[in-house]
């Protein structure tokens, strides 16, 4: 659950930022005064200079500036207080990175670099918001989401259980050599294979991947039962084979 909060400081802020800029917007009497510098219409009018959305901009956005202002100023304070309390969070988050992609490509399209404007960086903190959802055990949505199925879609997906337990290796018994029916071998012989079948598991868990080799191919031709002179000329054959020197080296 740790890692679900590490986006909760980026929430926090981003919820704070929207409601504060809200709630400005609207107790500004200067906002809706078109006698007033600080006139939303005023401002749609310049950042309407170069920006692709120049058209609508000035045919649409300026003549009905103070209601555009009304919706901006109550968006924000909603965006702004959903994200807080975590009620339709995806939702909210989504209409933020509409709103400052809006702002972008108008208020800071002219902004160069473009990372000195904030409202790009804002349409990444939103889109990594909507992405992850709320914290479901910190929001609105994750108290539905729990309480009907219905409501999953609030959440970005369920929290997944990790399991702590630790991990318990079972003795591994080392068995004696069990032949096909008919087969016989001296008591000798099997002394050395069971010998050579420890020395086995020992080098494979100290990862000697060669000796391994040899001590499987040297039990394999004493179960065999070949004569001791051919078994140790067919084991230097292969050793020497393995590790053969290459020509020029």
């Amino acid at each position: 659950m740790f890692a679900a909060n590490l986006l909760l400081p980026l929430r926090v802020f981003m919820g704070i930022t929207f409601l504060y800029a809200g709630v400005q917007h609207l107790t500004d009497p200067a906002y809706f005064d078109p006698s007033k510098p600080g006139y939303i219409g005023h401002l749609v009018t310049q950042y309407a200079v170069g920006s692709p959305l120049h058209d609508f901009l000035i045919g649409i956005a300026t003549p009905n500036a103070v209601a555009f202002g009304y919706i901006v100023a109550n968006g924000e304070v909603m965006i702004g207080v959903a994200i807080l309390t975590g009620f339709v969070f995806r939702i909210a988050a989504f209409t933020g990175i509409l709103l400052n992609f809006i702002f972008f490509l108008s208020a800071t399209w002219n902004a160069f670099p473009f990372y000195f404007g904030s409202d790009i960086v804002f349409v990444m903190c939103w889109l990594t918001l909507f992405l992850t959802g709320p914290q479901p055990n910190l929001s609105i949505d994750g108290v539905l989401a729990n309480r009907s199925r219905r409501l999953q879609w609030l959440l970005a997906s369920k929290p997944t259980q990790v399991d702590t337990r630790p991990i318990v290796m079972e003795p591994v018994n080392v068995q004696e050599v069990r032949l096909p029916e008919g087969a016989k071998l001296y008591p000798k012989q099997i002394i050395e294979i069971n010998r050579a079948f420890d020395r086995i598991k020992l080098q494979f868990i100290a990862h000697q991947e060669t000796q391994t080799i040899l001590e499987f191919v040297r039990a394999f031709v004493v179960s065999l039962g070949i004569d001791r002179k051919d078994a140790v000329s067919i084991l230097e054959g292969i050793h020497n084979l393995i590790n053969r020197v290459p020509e020029g080296s």
